[in-house]
């Protein structure tokens, strides 16, 4: 018997391009890439960063919380914390509501780092947004907050 012959407008067959899935995980790839890069020469990594930047938005977060926020792994969370506590960015402070709990606090260097840091990720989005304009910047922005505050929860 003599297999079907491919056809070439099955959805399967559609060029990776094609796939919108598949442009957001290589872009966001290569978006992990040129922002390590650029934070290379701290030692600290985009994990690092995400970490620093959910702490600045409040008073502190206890590690599961975090896990939780950023969709990194429990274990993972512990070894960031140590990196960034070595680095002196954050803090481990009782918990006001459960003294056997800990918060990870982030301390005045680590908004000093985030200041220092933000041109580095303007220049990393520019670089990668080049192709577009202003205006379809803004769109895409938009769009990718809509569909993550829909799907990220």
């Amino acid at each position: 018997m003599t297999p079907a012959p491919i056809d070439a407008h099955e959805p399967w067959m559609r060029g990776l391009h094609a796939d919108t899935g598949y442009l957001l995980y290589r872009l966001g790839l290569r978006s992990g890439q040129l922002f390590n890069a650029s934070l290379q020469e701290s030692g600290l990594r985009l994990r690092h960063y995400a970490v620093l930047r959910f702490l600045a938005t409040g008073e502190g977060a206890l590690q599961r919380e975090l896990s939780a926020r950023l969709g990194y792994d429990p274990s993972a969370i512990v070894g960031l914390v140590d990196d960034l506590e070595k680095a002196s960015f954050v803090e481990r402070r009782p918990s006001p509501g459960d003294r056997r709990s800990r918060i990870v606090v982030l301390t005045d260097d680590g908004r000093d780092f985030l200041r220092g840091s933000d041109e580095a990720g303007s220049r990393v989005t520019s670089e990668l947004l080049a192709p577009l304009d202003a205006d379809e910047c803004e769109t895409l922005h938009g769009l990718l907050r809509r569909v993550a505050e829909a799907g990220l929860n």
